[in-house]
């Protein structure tokens, strides 16, 4: 009741009487779309959101409303997490990292990786439905989805690495998703995703990715597990630390992983695809 208290003097500070009745008004339709659910288990390697929001309502979700309560990063065009992802890119994958290259970010969101790829001479496409800062900035391009991609001129580029941090957990059905994949990504190219993970042993009363022990929490519509990414044939890291600031401590264990990061070939998905 506080935290909703400190967000409507918030909303009335920097938007007035007006921002701070759109914001109800979008809290409401927030609540809406997420009350009344609960999670059930799906043998690919998550828990899922049921019954899960239709993809018109999650648009709106994401456009409208999500950012209205995470100003924070869209205040900063630069958190410690996207040079600790930067720097890990260079160590995994630096062949791809090469000038002229074409990188996805999916979900791009305060867009940091970004303006880090762009600086490398790399051709950035963003996907992300709310506003993203480009300034005068070349070879970086931002579309509000897939749908709008696939319809440009630029969809006839592969992608020699797609990118998506903190997103997959957000959708509502993770096989379109990586059929889109293959659709963009270039038969050598590379797939790197970071996302919560789900299966933390003593997840304590300040966890709020959701999903801990099938109970739900947060917005979040999918929940994964490191099994997820092994029928992918993942390369897979786990990570703990506080990874906002950048601090990644890489673990073995899912029981103390606060996220999961994955490396992915085009050729594991078709073949995962085929099987499911």
């Amino acid at each position: 009741m506080l935290s909703e208290l400190r967000r409507y003097i918030y909303h009335t500070r920097h938007s007035g009487l007006e921002g701070l009745f759109r914001y109800i008004k979008l809290s409401n339709y927030e609540k809406k779309i997420f009350k009344n659910k609960t999670l059930k288990w799906n043998d690919l390697g998550f828990w899922e959101m049921y019954t899960m929001p239709t993809k018109d309502e999650l648009k709106k979700f994401y456009s409208e409303i999500y950012w209205l309560n995470n100003k924070y990063y869209k205040s900063h065009l630069l958190i410690g997490r996207d040079l600790s992802h930067l720097n890990f890119l260079e160590k995994m994958i630096p062949e791809k990292l090469s000038p002229g290259a074409v990188f996805m970010n999916y979900g791009a969101g305060h867009g940091g990786v970004s303006y880090l790829a762009a600086a490398k001479n790399l051709k950035v496409i963003n996907i992300e439905p709310s506003e993203l800062y480009s300034g005068e900035l070349k070879n970086f391009i931002n579309y509000f989805d897939l749908e709008d991609f696939f319809k440009s001129k630029d969809s006839s580029q592969k992608i020699d690495i797609f990118y998506s941090s903190h997103t997959l957990e957000h959708l509502n059905d993770p096989i379109i998703f990586f059929k889109n994949i293959l659709k963009l990504i270039d038969i050598e190219g590379k797939i790197v995703i970071e996302v919560p993970n789900c299966r933390v042993a003593n997840p304590g009363d300040d966890y709020n990715e959701g999903g801990c022990n099938g109970k739900l929490s947060s917005n979040h519509t999918l929940f994964f597990t490191k099994d997820f990414f092994e029928k992918l044939n993942a390369q897979i890291f786990l990570y703990t630390g506080d990874v906002d600031s950048g601090e990644y401590i890489e673990v073995s264990s899912e029981d103390n992983a606060k996220c999961i990061r994955a490396i992915i070939s085009p050729e594991s998905i078709t073949k995962w695809i085929s099987e499911i």
